[in-house]
This record gives C-alpha cells, sequence and structure tokens, in this order.
C-alpha cells in the first residue's frame, strides 16, 4: 500500500533492513528525520501502539453500527408484509434503557438520535419515517401512486415496503443514517480543528485510557467509516457501510480518485502524522478525506441512477424504485459536507424535480434521471471516465 522509495527514503540502509524483517502491523518502529528527532512511519493497516499496547478504540462509532444494522434488520420485516412498531424504532433510534428498549442484542449507553445534524430538522425526518413505515406496515395494500404499500421487485424476488412516492422506507433508514450520523460525524465534528486541531491534548493520555484526545478523535473519525483495522490487507476483512462502497466504487476505476486504498492510506498517514505532531502531513490527509469521501458519495448517487435508469427502460419498477430510494439518500448526504461541490438548490433540484416532481418516484423519468446524472457529474469531473460504469 505504502512506496517503501516515498515513505521511508529518509531512512538507512541498515535501518530499512531492520525494518523489512519486522512486523509492519504497528507503529511501535521508529525512524529519524533530519533534527535527529524520532518519527513513526506510517504502518500498512490501521494500529498503532504505546508500551506495547493498542492506542487506537472507537467503541461508540462500533455501537451506532451495530444499532443502524440492527435498526435496518428490524424495518426490512416490513418489506416481507409483517407489522412493525413506531415506538419500537423510536426506543431504537434513542436506545431507550441502554438497549433500544429490549430491541439490540446489546447494551450500550450510546445512541443515534443526539448524533443527527441537525438536529431537531433530521430527528424529525426520522421520527416521521418511522411513523408512516409503521402505518403503512399495517395495511395489506399493494403500492400505487399516492398510495404507500408493498411493492414487488420484479428480479431479486420478494417486495419492498415503500411511501406514497415510492421511496423504500428499509433504504431511507439504512443509507438515510450513513449520512446524517456517520458521515456528518466524520466531516462535521471529528476531522475538524475543535477536535484534532494543534490546540487539541496531544500529550497527556486521556485518564484510563492508552490514548490522547487528539489520537482519540482521529480513532473516531476513522470507526464511522467502517473499515476493519487491517482492511485491504485481510482478504476476509470487510468493510461496511462507507468502506464497503468505496470497495465496490473503487472496482470500476483504476484512478486513485475512487480507489478505496487511498482513503484508507489517508486515514493510516493522518494517525501517523498526529503521533508525529506533523501538521503539514495531517492537514493534507484531512483534505484527502474530505474530497475522496464526498467523491465516494458522488460516485455511489450515480451507480444507483444509472442501476433506476436500466430497470425502468426493462419496465422494472419495484427494482427501479429500490435503487432510486438508495440514489436519494446518498444525493442527500453530500449536504452534510461543508466542502460540498454540490449547492443545497442542485440538491434539492435533484431530489425534488429530477427524481420526480415533489420528489415522486411514481413521476421519475429516464430523461430526468440522465439530467440528474449529468449534473453530478458536472460538478464532480472526476467521474466522467467511469460515469456509465459505475
Amino acid at each position: 500500500m505504502f512506496s517503501f522509495q516515498k515513505q521511508f527514503h529518509f531512512l538507512t540502509t541498515s535501518a530499512l533492513a531492520i525494518l523489512l524483517a519486522v512486523s509492519m502491523s504497528s507503529c511501535d518502529l521508529v525512524s529519524s528525520d533530519d533534527d535527529g528527532d524520532d518519527k513513526l512511519s506510517p504502518p500498512v493497516t490501521y494500529e498503532f501502539k504505546r508500551d506495547g499496547e493498542s492506542t487506537v478504540a472507537y467503541p461508540g462509532q462500533m455501537d451506532r453500527r451495530k444499532m443502524v444494522a440492527e435498526m435496518t434488520a428490524y424495518v426490512s420485516e416490513a418489506d416481507a408484509g409483517n407489522e412493525i412498531s413506531e415506538q419500537t424504532l423510536i426506543d431504537m433510534y434513542t436506545n431507550a434503557g441502554g438497549n433500544g428498549g429490549g430491541h439490540f442484542s446489546f447494551s450500550s449507553d450510546r445512541q443515534l438520535s443526539n448524533k443527527v445534524f441537525p438536529p431537531k430538522a433530521d430527528n424529525n425526518f426520522y421520527r416521521d419515517i418511522f411513523a408512516r413505515a409503521a402505518a403503512a406496515s399495517k395495511k395489506d395494500t399493494t403500492a400505487s401512486n399516492g398510495q404507500a404499500g408493498l411493492l414487488e421487485r420484479e428480479q431479486s424476488g420478494g417486495t419492498i415496503l415503500v411511501s406514497k412516492k415510492g421511496h423504500e422506507f428499509t433504504q431511507l433508514v439504512e443509507k438515510g443514517l450513513m449520512g446524517s450520523v456517520f458521515y456528518h460525524q466524520v466531516f462535521n465534528v471529528y476531522l475538524t480543528d475543535g477536535k484534532i486541531g494543534p490546540q487539541v491534548e496531544n500529550e497527556e493520555l486521556v485518564e484510563g485510557e492508552n490514548y490522547t484526545a487528539r489520537e482519540h478523535h482521529f480513532d473516531e473519525a476513522f470507526g464511522y467509516f467502517g473499515a476493519p483495522q487491517d482492511w485491504l490487507e485481510n482478504s476476509e476483512a470487510s468493510g461496511k457501510f462507507w468502506a464497503g462502497y468505496a470497495s465496490e466504487m473503487g472496482g470500476v476505476s483504476s484512478s486513485d480518485k475512487l480507489s478505496a486504498s487511498t482513503i484508507m492510506d489517508a486515514y493510516i498517514k493522518g494517525r501517523t502524522a498526529i503521533v508525529n505532531e506533523n501538521e503539514q502531513v495531517l492537514d493534507e490527509q484531512v483534505s484527502t478525506l474530505y474530497e475522496h469521501l464526498e467523491l465516494l458519495t458522488a460516485a455511489t448517487a450515480v451507480h444507483y441512477i444509472n442501476s433506476t435508469i436500466s430497470q425502468l427502460s426493462n419496465g422494472n419498477q419495484g427494482e427501479a424504485f429500490h435503487a432510486l430510494s438508495e440514489g436519494w439518500a446518498f444525493v442527500n448526504a453530500i449536504k452534510y459536507s461543508p466542502n460540498r461541490k454540490l449547492s443545497t438548490d442542485q440538491i434539492n433540484t435533484i431530489l425534488n424535480t429530477h427524481f420526480g416532481e415533489n420528489g415522486n418516484f411514481w413521476e421519475a423519468t429516464p430523461s430526468g434521471l440522465r439530467d440528474a446524472k449529468a449534473l453530478i457529474v458536472d460538478n464532480y469531473p472526476a467521474l466522467e471516465p467511469v460515469k456509465d460504469d459505475l
């Protein structure tokens, strides 16, 4: 993943020989810079140690990823025609009683509802989805324009529960929370100066822990990405949520613009820069993460737009609405990026005009979807060479 020529050019030949003989899975390794100060070299995995013990921890992010996964599984029961409860969804969203009101398979003192942005608007958004999904699940109704209900998926089999506008509830919950919690927390919280800036404590360890506040905050940004620490180096280590999409979208192009390894490298190099207190390198890696995570979101939106166009052309409405529900959530997620290339007006145009008037999927057309795709690609020109392959 890392070039020895680029990353270790400052090492002596003997030091490099020693380095090659040692496992590169930890950041206990040191080298000397031109001033004679010890510096850590980037490892090939996201593993960092102090006194032989790991300094990496992000249990809150792991808990919230499990919460989204289990909420998604619960909502998807309605896709099979089973009734779901609005109160159960609220309990899981707020983590009532520390175990989602008894509906989580684990206990935690974290929750999702206090991590969305903006809190009032997005909390109302999800509570509205919970209410409408629960109400629709109680009716044995076939979906139609203006009528929530079940819609057959022509190719994959089964059905999906959709709103009166054709939005699949399961996708609005899962992909929506990926944006309003995971994506938002990375961009607007943990990669900001308030969490990883030079003024954040990076010498004294957090009481009872083996990491500094600055190290831990960067780890939390990594935790929301969803990649295992040995991702890309271990064939059995699969990424979840954003990491999973990074792997999928990166598979369509040899360009580093859509490379999962580019994002993983930036996380590893950024964490190494924090250990080394190298502000320039840290800033470069944070900029890379902002750019490539947003590009990943745009690419995934184009992927689902392509799928929707194809399914509509083949007369597969259920498959089209499934894909477009995911595309809707990924376009919507772009609004959480503080450096977004799409303006709020452009995002609203895609969601409420190109995806059907007032966001009504029943009125979406291949022509309108192509307009959405063109608008996204115009703002993310790196997608131009692969726009039809995504």
